[in-house]
């Protein structure tokens, strides 16, 4: 989904992010986020969904049009919780987090190929991995939370870069 300028200023509002905070969390430029905003231009398709996933993974809902009634924004239930941090591990090519989906436990598996797909580079340690991944923890989350009531398995979540870079 994509979100407008509107929704974009709205969901930072509530989540009393300045700009320059939107810009970290997300990991774009605040010029980014400041051309966007002011409808002057439309951020790559790449940063667009960073800027959303990074809002949906702290907390906020985008709400779409429907009909005569306008898009908006809302604090979200939170659905998905991670209890550990990551864990690589490189002889099996997986990084690994504990989580909870509505009181669930279970493992999410994050396939490095999927890491390194994502970021069209090679990392070769585990604080390249560690790091790598803290960079795109929000767009792990939110998958984390698309894929749960479908694809956990034996109480383990596998993601794979098809499913890190759905839309």
């Amino acid at each position: 989904m994509n979100i407008t300028a509107a929704q974009c200023r709205a969901a930072r509002s509530l989540l009393n992010w300045t700009q320059d905070q939107l810009a970290a969390n997300a990991e774009v430029s605040r010029a980014t986020i400041a051309d966007f905003e002011s409808s002057a231009r439309q951020p790559l398709t790449n940063n667009l969904r960073s800027i959303r996933d990074c809002m949906f993974a702290a907390g906020v809902e985008f709400i779409p049009e429907d009909g005569e009634k306008g898009v908006g924004v809302r604090f979200r239930e939170r659905k998905l919780e991670y209890i550990t941090n990551v864990r690589i591990d490189r002889f099996n090519r997986v990084a690994t987090m504990r989580m909870r989906y509505l009181g669930e436990d279970f493992l999410c598996v994050i396939e490095l190929n999927a890491i390194d797909d994502h970021y069209r580079t090679s990392f070769n340690t585990d604080d390249e991995f560690a790091k790598a991944i803290s960079g795109i923890l929000h767009i792990i989350l939110t998958t984390a939370e698309r894929y749960a009531p479908s694809h956990i398995s034996d109480g383990t979540l596998r993601i794979t870069y098809t499913m890190l870079d759905d839309e």
